[in-house]
């Protein structure tokens, strides 16, 4: 299992309930794909430095994860699928070292 760094941003016209709503649903992923959710840090929301698709401003949220590469997979094809998440990434936090 490899340490894992996903950063989200969130369309900003979101209330927090789905905000809410999209952080267990990010952390049920990665935890029904083999992997634990080690920690989830809320930035709340920030100012773009560019738009993107005519959003000005994001909610972002930083989890900290261990999985394989099935669950970085599945949980890429999620967020990618979902129309509130802006942009993503994922990192191997392994890697850096």
């Amino acid at each position: 299992m490899h340490k894992y760094e996903l950063m989200y941003i969130l369309r900003s016209d979101l209330d927090e309930e789905k905000v809410n709503a999209h952080r267990e649903k990010f952390r049920e992923i990665i935890a029904d794909n083999s992997g634990e959710s080690v920690e989830m840090e809320h930035f709340g929301k920030r100012r773009l430095a560019y738009m993107i698709n005519d959003h000005r401003d994001g909610i972002y949220t930083v989890a900290t994860f261990t999985g394989n590469v099935d669950t970085v997979n599945e949980l890429e094809r999620q967020l990618k699928l979902d129309d509130d998440v802006i942009r993503h990434m994922v990192i191997n936090i392994d890697d850096k070292k």
